[in-house]
């Protein structure tokens, strides 16, 4: 019986152990979440500001707008309105795609940016790729110039070998995005 109260005496005291020791790192990752929190934002913010005139090179400021929770800049150029820049989503192969789509005011794509995106590396990150003597995403490029209500991954749009559902969700997100912008600012 002695034997058995040592052993329970031993495993309280590995379970405290284990408890503190998690209890420990837990508030190192969270003290490490709120140092690095503000810094990640403001990258955040500047690989925003970046992507806002790539995608509407021609403007010379972006005021920041939301409507229904969707988020878009007004692009301007001297004061005038040469566009959108609208914020959006998608769920590809690998996880959640986040860019921007410059538009005009009556719905043809200027450019598009992805700010970030969790797809497969050699795969769906080709939505991304530039290829050797061009300056912008082979993918990317095609969707400019067309409105985008009209854009359909094997319609105009040509998907990615081997990133199809990459390809189609980021094309998807676009059309569907804009739709739902331009219907509620009334353009």
């Amino acid at each position: 019986m002695a034997s058995r109260m040592s052993a329970m005496k031993q495993l309280t005291q590995f379970g405290v152990t284990l408890g503190l020791i998690c209890l420990f790192a837990t508030l190192v990752l969270a003290v490490t979440y709120e140092i690095t929190k503000p810094k990640i934002d403001e990258q955040m913010r500047m690989e925003e500001q970046r992507a806002l005139k790539v995608v509407i090179p021609e403007a010379d400021s972006f005021e920041a707008k939301t409507i229904d929770n969707i988020g878009y800049f007004d692009a301007l150029k001297g004061g005038e309105l040469v566009g959108y820049c609208v914020n959006a989503r998608a769920v590809g192969y690998g996880g959640g795609i986040r860019l921007v789509v410059g538009i005009t005011p009556d719905g043809v794509i200027k450019g598009i940016e992805v700010l970030q995106h969790q797809e497969t590396p050699g795969l769906g990150s080709k939505i991304k790729e530039i290829r050797p003597g061009e300056s912008e995403p082979y993918f990317l490029k095609q969707f400019k110039g067309k409105e985008a209500s009209t854009v359909v991954v094997r319609k105009n749009i040509d998907a990615i070998t081997g990133a199809t559902i990459s390809s189609k969700a980021l094309t998807d997100a676009v059309r569907t995005t804009v739709d739902e912008f331009l219907e509620k600012v009334g353009s």
